[in-house]
């Protein structure tokens, strides 16, 4: 069904007899509809309109599924971000995308009075919203985990508000669905907005690459809702596709492991660091990983020798399921090329999906020759709407429209891409787009700090960021070094946090005057 929304792609296509599993518990998808339809209703009686949106500022949960679709039929944006971004970082968020609403879970906000003063509907949800006999006791949990009051109203009360009504479709295709946080193709942290119309082509582009039998099979979403992999392959895609959907909220790979063997998980998108610690653990293996067909894995640098010892586990369990290198990038709702049994090159991120075309280009956009390097550039449906604020990275080549990505690679003759380096700055910590610059800005402002410059490097199989620090000479180097853990571990999500520093007298350049990271990074 072209141009629909999200939601009503679902509707169109889900299975009568899908079913969602959370913390355990198995819950009819039939009765999940039931709860987007009065979470819509419910909306449009507090007067969110076309056009507004709601922030879900939730982990991974039944919650953040229902409000994306019930957004989705009433032409609100969904803006999803991270739940455990710092209430300051969510504050100038909610002003980017003027957002209307907050959800929030419970035992994630510790103070609920600091979410006062926002100019934001409040709607607190809870773990215990789904737990059935058990609600008592997670209720209590998240009573115990907070301090403070606020306005907000329960996600229940929200509920039982649009029980006694309807609401018609209002959306559109071209209606942006969801505003994710993302990296940008040029390194620095932006909004970027997906439209209803691209998740869906991101649905059927990856029709071609899906093994499951769909017989009660699950996807299991490792992948966190704010992450357009997750949302857009984990989620969206697996339910048009008839799945079920196992939902973790928080990834731990026993955890993840035991999901596979409870239910019958045949599909899973997820970063490198995921299979590894999966593949590493002691429950990783057993007749159950017959059952798994469709692994796709991205979001970083996927080793070859991850792949290797992966495949040879799940043989080893009877499995014939392979571990599949792709590349994406939220602004192509996450998926544009993958390997697959039909099509599969050792060393590569594969062919583009269907419907994708990709090329790569040189300073002056021009396409390159075969086998050369230059900047990747995608065209496909799925592609986003733009920035939040009106900046794009839109080349037209031959008359149509590709996305520059601000990756560095090369496609070979047979039409496989092979992704080299990045020309942006982002770092990926655990499948979170982490901005150097970012930390670089509240660095900069510790009294003391002349320069500064933030790299990752690698310790444990563990992606850590160190910064390289010139002071001014005025005040101690260990005073600097303790207001810098001390800012950044306040300010920052952990994942951007700082575990070395280091001073020196200068920080090398390039012959434009620019700080050389690449020879930071070699330090």
């Amino acid at each position: 069904m072209a141009g629909c929304t999200a939601y009503e792609k679902l509707i169109d296509n889900m299975s009568p007899l899908g079913k969602i599993a959370f913390y355990g518990r198995t819950h009819k998808l039939s009765k999940i509809l039931v709860d987007i339809e009065a979470f819509a209703t419910s909306l449009s009686k507090n007067g969110f309109l076309k056009g507004d949106t709601l922030t879900v500022y939730l982990p991974t949960s039944i919650q953040a599924v229902v409000a994306f679709y019930a957004c989705s039929k009433v032409g609100v944006t969904a803006n999803i971000v991270h739940p455990l971004w710092p209430i300051e970082n969510l504050k100038v968020n909610l002003e980017k995308t003027n957002s209307k609403g907050l959800l929030y879970y419970d035992a994630l906000v510790k103070d609920k009075s600091i979410l006062n003063g926002l100019d934001q509907t409040l709607i607190e949800c809870s773990v215990a919203d789904y737990m059935g006999a058990l609600s008592p006791f997670y209720k209590a949990y998240g009573r115990f985990k907070c301090r403070g009051k606020n306005k907000s109203r329960a996600y229940r009360e929200f509920l039982k508000e649009g029980r006694d009504g309807s609401v018609d479709v209002k959306g559109q295709g071209e209606d942006i669905a969801v505003t994710m946080h993302s990296g940008g193709t040029d390194g620095t942290p932006k909004i970027v907005a997906l439209s209803n119309d691209a998740l869906n082509a991101l649905a059927d582009n990856l029709t071609a690459c899906d093994r499951a039998d769909k017989q009660d099979d699950y996807s299991l979403v490792i992948l966190p809702i704010f992450h357009a992999f997750g949302l857009g392959v984990s989620v969206h895609t697996a339910l048009v596709k008839k799945y079920n959907l196992c939902l973790s909220s928080r990834f731990k790979a026993s955890v993840a492991n035991y999901y596979i063997f409870r239910y019958n998980v045949s599909m899973i998108a997820g970063v490198p660091v995921m299979f590894r610690k999966m593949c590493e653990a002691r429950n990783f293996k057993g007749n159950k990983l017959k059952k798994l067909r469709s692994l796709w894995c991205g979001g970083d640098v996927t080793p070859e020798e991850l792949i290797e010892e992966f495949d040879k586990k799940v043989e080893k369990s009877g499995g014939s399921a392979r571990l599949m290198r792709g590349y994406g990038l939220s602004e192509v709702s996450g998926v544009c090329s993958v390997n697959t049994d039909e099509n599969y090159k050792k060393g590569s991120v594969g062919k583009p999906i269907l419907n994708t075309k990709i090329i790569t280009v040189d300073e002056k956009g021009n396409i390159n020759a075969v086998g050369e390097k230059g900047e990747i550039a995608v065209c496909t449906k799925a592609s986003y709407s733009g920035y939040v604020g009106g900046w794009h990275s839109f080349i037209e080549v031959n008359g149509e429209k590709f996305v520059k990505t601000g990756d560095i690679g090369y496609l070979d003759g047979e039409g496989y891409l092979f992704v080299t380096g990045r020309k942006k700055r982002t770092v990926k910590i655990n499948a979170i787009n982490v901005f150097p610059s970012e930390v670089e800005e509240i660095i900069s402002e510790i009294e003391g700090v002349k320069e500064v410059a933030v790299t990752n490097f690698e310790k444990d199989n563990k992606i850590l960021l160190k910064a390289f620090i010139v002071s001014n000479g005025k005040v101690d180097d260990k005073e600097i070094e303790r207001k810098i853990f001390l800012d950044c571990n306040s300010k920052l999500i952990k994942y951007s946090r700082v575990s070395v520093v280091q001073f020196k007298e200068e920080l090398p350049r390039t012959s434009f005057g620019k700080i050389d990271y690449n020879a930071l990074n070699k330090i």
